[in-house]
């Protein structure tokens, strides 16, 4: 399964140390390069998108690269992460 994801900040040195850290809680994964866009891909093992969005999702919060890297938006799924966003202050959207 291939999963495009985007570093925010045209891939400045913080954000290519966040995709490694991201990388390193992927174990097996393919961390692709990012283009001059930032665009990347992630190739991972998974049986479903489903699964391999809720692993990298988890990866994202667990190496903290969350400021820095996000999911590119899937035609198929319209802001299915939006759901799992929080606000400020632990608030959970509506």
């Amino acid at each position: 399964m291939r999963i495009g994801m985007l570093m925010l900040h045209a891939g400045t040195p913080r954000d290519q140390e966040a995709r490694a850290e991201l990388a390193a809680v992927l174990p097996g994964a393919e961390v692709g390069e990012p283009d001059d866009t930032g665009v990347f891909e992630i190739a991972i093992d998974a049986d479903d998108e489903e699964q391999a969005l809720r692993r990298i999702w988890d990866a994202v919060a667990e190496s903290g690269a969350d400021d820095h890297i996000v999911f590119l938006e899937h035609p198929e799924l319209p802001e299915h992460w939006r759901q799992f966003s929080g606000r400020p202050g632990g608030d959970s959207p509506s």
